[in-house]
């Protein structure tokens, strides 16, 4: 089988015909002579034309070849063939390795890992390579790819495997595999081949394969026992004079076998204080909780931990909150008493709640209480409209309540702030048809449907919706901030005496109090509001700007505030890889190290093309001085 590293120039081998053209049109007329016999000369002149043709034939076949020579050189063919395959050299070649170093490679297998048994491949494989070779390391962490990617001329040191750890953000096999061709252009070898060593945990392909790609394995183990932890979270118990929290989480079995004796661990404020141990069905997803009472307010963080051997990587699930048993609540109003409806509610939250009903108010002022509630407010001055959008850029939480008499400035002022467009108050009762159940405030709220309500202005928004009856939002939140746009002071409504509107008001106050912080994800955009952050290791990042993009899970802390942060979690459930048939892709067997290097069954012609080409220049040249000689 022949390849060319040069195929683009092949176009140029139709210069072939240049001296077949030549030689048509270029022929000389002989002269004409009259001579009285000429029976003599006519067989003299036939004897003599054809040895003149032969050598011109022969003279254009030589050009033709030189030019046909002298091109396919410069597009530098090679040809494979196993007859050639003998013996453990081969011609220098451009390698891309790329090692998975996802999380599903921590998995433990007999006495090691999938990462570890894929770094031992490594090491094969360096004892293959020859010092001719162009040697890149991929992993699927962009980071380290960044930093130790480089094209390598022979051999890499073990030093550069020893730096390859599992990371919770890997890339897809498809990213990483463009950066892999690229780099192998740049070496401009013929021979060119790319290594995956993967546990065969799923992955996405690239669409074509320019490159011969072997999957390489690390292990021939397709059956798996992890057990993961996710989703941790505090929920109130209002109805507690302590106050109590409940740390909800989920155990999810992941294989097809039943786990007995599973044991769970409640670790918080750096103590292990709860302990329990359950058992899980085959792919069961199982919700527990751990209650615990906190007494001290300020900001509290912690973890919930399954114990799993086998995959230790996603045992952990963080989780954080901040606790004030009496938080200061300062409501913005022209009155001086609240109604009924809101006191009593407002008490179960705080018993520390001040009405603020002057119009020289101050953003440092407002900015020392836990929660703001804006209620029965009738104008909106310059001063207040500067000091709540100072407070919509920093993130600081806002409560905003509408009323049937909602002043148009109001209206004017919600519409920029949450985006939305009101019409009419509608004093119809309907029923709530939507929760957003993947919101903090409102995942706890249930029976959406059972839930009526009236009272209701009608609002198009293009924000985030927790509550909607009928296409129209009932409670909008953006940038931490909420608009309710029902009125809370009406007894008869329905919606103000059901059990969810009491969980709605402590949620809604404990998730601005919070900041809006809820679990973030890897890779998450985290604001901060000073260019520094702890890391979950203890060791304090400067920043260059008010963000980051945390790497691995844990409790980030920056000015005080704690930030849990958890994986993504897409590697938990094992899927084997598919083996599509598609043109230069190869799964390797056990065997692989026979499998692999192609390229010792090709070497370059290019040498030697340009040989033959001097050798017919030569030739040429010795026909021609023979006939000048004649």
């Amino acid at each position: 089988m022949f390849t060319f590293l040069n195929s683009g120039i092949l176009f140029v081998a139709s210069a072939v015909a240049i001296p077949v053209i030549i030689y048509l049109f270029a022929k000389k007329k002989p002269l004409k002579i009259v001579f009285s016999s000429i029976r003599f000369i006519k067989e003299s002149q036939q004897k003599q034309r054809k040895k003149i043709n032969l050598k011109n034939i022969l003279l254009l076949i030589i050009r033709m070849l030189i030019i046909l020579f002298t091109i396919l050189a410069i597009s530098r063919p090679a040809i494979k063939t196993k007859i050639l395959s003998e013996g453990s050299k081969h011609p220098k070649t451009a390698i891309a390795i790329i090692l998975d170093n996802s999380y599903s490679m921590n998995y433990l297998v007999d006495t090691q890992t999938e990462l570890e048994k894929g770094k031992l491949i490594l090491q094969q494989l360096n004892g293959i390579f020859n010092q001719d070779d162009v040697i890149i390391l991929f992993t699927l962490d962009d980071d380290w790819n960044t930093i130790h990617s480089k094209i390598n001329y022979g051999k890499f040191s073990n030093d550069l495997i020893n730096k390859i750890e599992v990371t919770a953000q890997a890339h897809s096999f498809a990213e990483v595999m463009i950066l892999a061709e690229k780099k192998i252009e740049e070496a401009h070898l013929p021979n060119s081949e790319i290594y995956f060593i993967t546990d065969k945990q799923k992955q996405k392909y690239p669409e074509k394969f320019k490159i011969p790609t072997f999957i390489i394995p690390t292990s021939q183990n397709t059956i798996r026992n992890n057990i993961s932890c996710q989703n941790a979270e505090v929920v109130n118990e209002i109805m507690k004079k302590d106050l109590q929290k409940v740390i909800t989480f989920e155990l999810i079995n992941h294989s097809k076998n039943i786990q007995n004796d599973v044991v769970c661990q409640l670790f918080f404020d750096e103590n292990t204080i709860a302990e329990k141990a359950t058992n899980l069905l085959p792919n069961q997803k199982k919700k527990l909780e751990f209650t615990i009472d906190v007494e001290n307010n300020g900001w509290h963080s912690g973890f919930v931990k399954v114990k799993n051997e086998r995959q230790t990587f996603d045992n952990r699930n963080y989780f954080s909150f901040y606790q004030n048993q009496n938080p200061k609540v300062a409501v913005i109003s022209d009155v001086s008493k609240l109604s009924i409806i809101p006191e009593t509610i407002l008490n179960i939250y705080s018993k520390n709640i001040e009405i603020i009903n002057s119009n020289n108010i101050n953003y440092d002022k407002l900015k020392s209480y836990d929660n703001i509630i804006v209620y029965k407010k009738e104008f909106i001055t310059e001063k207040l409209k500067f000091v709540l959008n100072k407070f919509k850029n920093d993130k600081k939480g806002i409560l905003f309540l509408t009323e049937e008499n909602t002043s148009v400035s109001w209206q004017k002022f919600y519409a920029d702030f949450f985006d939305c467009t009101f019409s009419n108050f509608d004093k119809k009762k309907r029923s709530i048809d939507f929760i957003n159940e993947f919101h903090s405030i409102t995942k706890l709220l249930k029976d959406a449907g059972q839930i009526e309500l009236k009272n209701i202005w009608n609002v198009k928004s293009n924000v985030n919706i927790l509550v909607q009856s009928q296409t129209n939002p009932i409670v909008l939140e953006n940038e931490n901030s909420l608009l309710w746009l029902f009125d809370i002071d009406n007894i008869q409504n329905p919606f103000t005496l059901h059990s969810a509107f009491p969980i709605l008001v402590y949620n809604s106050l404990k998730f601005m109090a919070n900041g809006g912080y809820t679990s973030y994800k890897i890779g998450d955009k985290l604001v901060l509001d000073y260019p520094q952050i702890t890391l979950p290791n203890g060791n304090l990042l400067e920043l260059n700007n008010n963000f980051f993009y945390p790497q691995k899970a844990g409790v980030y802390k920056f000015y005080d505030d704690e930030i849990a942060v958890n994986l993504n979690y897409p590697e938990s459930n094992f899927e084997l890889i598919s083996k599509e048939k598609k043109i230069n892709l190869i799964f390797c067997s056990e065997k692989w190290i026979e499998e692999i290097l192609q390229s010792r069954y090709g070497f370059e012609l290019w040498k030697y093309l340009l040989i033959a080409v001097l050798l017919l220049i030569a030739l040429e040249m010795i026909i021609v001085k023979k006939e000048e000689r004649k």
